[in-house]
C-alpha cells in the first residue's frame, strides 16, 4: 500500500474512532470537541504509521509490535498539556472486576497491553498465510493469557467486602446548567445544599463533600458566600469539601481557577486546592500563556458569534500550582477534581504523598445522558483498583457512589436522583504494585514506540542516502 493511502486510511480511522468517542464534548463545547478529536486523531495515525511500516518490512514485526505502539500512545496521551487521556482500552473491561483486578499490578495501559496483545494472537489463528501448528499456538496463548488475568482476579479478591472505617456524606444537587449559572440564583444552590445537609440525622458523619462548582461563585472572593457556608458546616458538626471557583493573581492580571475548599467544623475556611490537570480545549486553551490568539478574551474582538449566538467557546481557566492534601479526624485526603481522574501516575503520585483515601467531584451535567457519564465514572473506580485504595465521588447529576480498592460499589444514587448517599471508607494501609513502581507498562511502551519510532526515521534517512549515491554513480 503506498504511504499516501496509508496515512489516509490510518487517518481516517482515527478520526471517526474519536467521533463515535467523543462526540458528547460537542454537548459541552462544540469547537473544543471538534479541536480535540482532530488533533487526538493524529496520536493514533502516527501509531498505524509505524505500524504499516514495521509490517511491510517483515510482516511478524508489525505484529509483535502493535501492543507496545498501541499502549505507548495511550501513555503519550497522559503527558504535556494536550494531555487528553480518555478512551483508553483498558477501561473497557472495568465492569468485569475478576479481569480488572491486573490494574493494581500493571495499570490500566498494562491491561490495554494484554488486551491487544490477545487480540493480535487471535488475529493469526485466522491467517491463513500461517501454517495450522502456529495458528493453534497463538490461539492457545491468547486462551493462557486471558486465563491467567481471570485467575488473579480470583485469587487477590476477597470474597466478602470489609466494612469501612470513617463517615462521610456525598451530596448529589442534580442542579441543571441553565439554572445554577443563571444570574441571581447563586442563593438557590446553597439553600439546596443546606437542606441536603440538614437531611442528614447520622452524627457520625465527619465529612460532607459537595460536587465541582456546587457553589456557583467565587469563593476566594465572596466573602458572604464564605460565610453562608460556614453557617451551613457549623450546623451539621463536621468537615464540608465544596467545589466552587476561585481567582488569583500571576504577573499583576486576574486569573481563574476551578478549585474546591475544605470548611471546619466550626465554619472556618481550613484549605483551598485548585485544579491541576485541565481539560484541553474545554477548560483552557494548551500552552494559553504562548498562544494568546486562541484565548476566549481575543477571539471575541473578532468572532463576534461567539457571544451573538451563544456559542460554548472554551474556557480561559489556570491550572494550580501543588497538591493539597487535606486533613480531617487524624485521616488525610486528596481531591481529584473532574478531568483528574483521567490520570494514572498522578493519582499515584498523591496516594504516595500520604491519601489515605481519594474524594473526587465532578459535574457531568454537561454531558446530559450520554454515555460520558458512565465512561468517567468507570476510569474512577479503575483508579481506586489501580491503587487499592478507597475512592468516593460526588457528582451534582451523577453518578455519585463509594468504591472500595477492588472495584466494588458500595453504594450509590441513581443518576439525576437529588439526595445524600451516606456511608463509610476504609484508610489506606498497604500499597498495591502499582502504587508502589509506577506504569512500567507504559513507560517501556512509550520507550519502545519512540525506538522504533526513531530507527525507522534513520533507516528512510539511510535508504535516502544510499539512492541518491546510486544514482550518482
Amino acid at each position: 500500500m503506498p504511504r499516501r493511502q496509508a496515512f489516509g486510511a490510518a487517518y481516517f480511522f482515527s478520526f471517526f474512532f474519536n467521533l463515535f468517542s467523543l462526540w458528547w464534548v460537542g454537548m459541552v463545547t462544540p469547537p473544543g470537541m471538534v479541536t480535540a478529536i482532530t488533533i487526538v486523531a493524529f496520536y493514533y495515525t502516527a501509531v498505524f504509521m509505524i505500524f504499516w511500516k514495521l509490517h511491510d518490512i517483515k510482516p511478524v514485526y508489525g505484529f509483535a509490535a502493535m501492543p507496545f505502539l498501541w499502549t505507548g500512545l495511550e501513555y503519550i496521551r497522559t503527558l504535556s498539556e494536550l494531555a487528553f487521556p480518555w478512551a483508553d482500552l483498558g477501561y473497557t473491561q472495568s465492569y468485569y472486576l475478576l479481569i480488572l483486578q491486573i490494574v493494581s499490578v500493571v495499570s490500566v495501559h498494562g491491561l490495554t497491553f494484554i488486551l491487544v496483545a490477545v487480540n493480535v494472537l487471535l488475529l493469526q489463528t485466522f491467517r491463513r498465510a500461517l501454517s495450522p501448528e502456529k495458528r493453534l499456538t497463538a490461539f492457545f496463548a491468547s486462551a493462557a493469557i486471558v486465563a491467567v488475568v481471570l485467575a488473579y482476579g480470583w485469587v487477590v479478591m476477597p470474597p466478602y467486602p470489609e466494612e469501612g472505617d470513617l463517615e462521610i456524606a456525598l451530596l448529589q444537587g442534580s442542579v441543571p446548567v441553565e439554572v445554577k449559572w443563571q444570574e441571581g440564583n447563586a442563593d438557590y444552590s446553597f439553600q439546596l445544599y443546606d437542606s441536603l445537609t440538614r437531611s442528614v440525622t447520622d452524627t457520625n458523619v465527619a465529612l460532607f463533600v459537595w460536587p465541582e462548582t456546587s457553589a456557583p461563585t467565587y469563593l476566594s472572593h465572596s466573602r458572604r458566600h464564605r460565610q453562608v457556608i460556614g453557617r451551613i458546616a457549623a450546623a451539621s458538626h463536621a468537615y464540608h469539601l465544596v467545589g466552587a471557583l476561585g481567582g488569583s493573581l500571576r504577573d499583576g492580571e486576574a486569573i481563574a481557577h476551578n478549585s474546591c475548599y475544605q470548611f471546619k467544623p466550626d465554619g472556618t475556611l481550613d484549605c483551598r486546592y485548585d485544579k491541576m490537570r485541565l481539560v484541553p480545549f474545554s477548560e483552557r486553551v494548551p500552552y494559553q500563556d504562548h498562544i494568546p490568539f486562541l484565548q476566549k478574551k481575543f477571539l471575541r474582538k473578532y468572532l463576534s458569534f461567539i457571544d451573538n449566538q451563544g456559542v460554548q467557546w472554551w474556557s480561559d481557566f489556570y491550572a494550580g500550582d501543588s497538591t493539597v492534601l487535606f486533613e480531617i479526624d487524624g485521616a488525610t485526603y486528596a481531591v481529584l477534581i473532574c478531568f483528574e481522574t483521567t490520570f494514572p501516575e498522578f493519582v499515584r503520585q498523591l496516594i504516595l504523598d500520604g491519601s489515605h483515601f481519594i474524594v473526587g467531584i465532578t459535574n457531568d451535567t454537561w454531558f446530559g445522558r450520554s454515555v460520558g457519564i458512565h465512561m468517567h465514572a468507570r476510569m474512577f473506580v479503575t483508579r481506586a483498583v489501580e491503587n487499592r485504595c478507597w475512592f468516593a465521588r460526588s457528582a451534582n447529576s451523577g453518578l455519585t457512589f463509594i468504591v472500595d480498592g477492588y472495584g466494588r460499589i458500595r453504594s450509590e444514587l441513581d443518576l439525576y436522583e437529588g439526595g445524600v448517599l451516606t456511608g463509610k471508607v476504609g484508610l489506606l494501609d498497604e500499597f498495591s504494585f502499582f502504587t508502589r513502581h509506577g506504569d512500567i507498562a507504559g513507560r517501556l511502551s512509550l520507550l519502545l514506540t519512540l525506538g522504533l519510532s526513531g530507527i525507522i526515521f534513520i533507516r528512510w534517512i539511510y535508504l535516502k542516502l544510499s539512492s541518491r549515491s546510486f544514482r550518482r554513480s
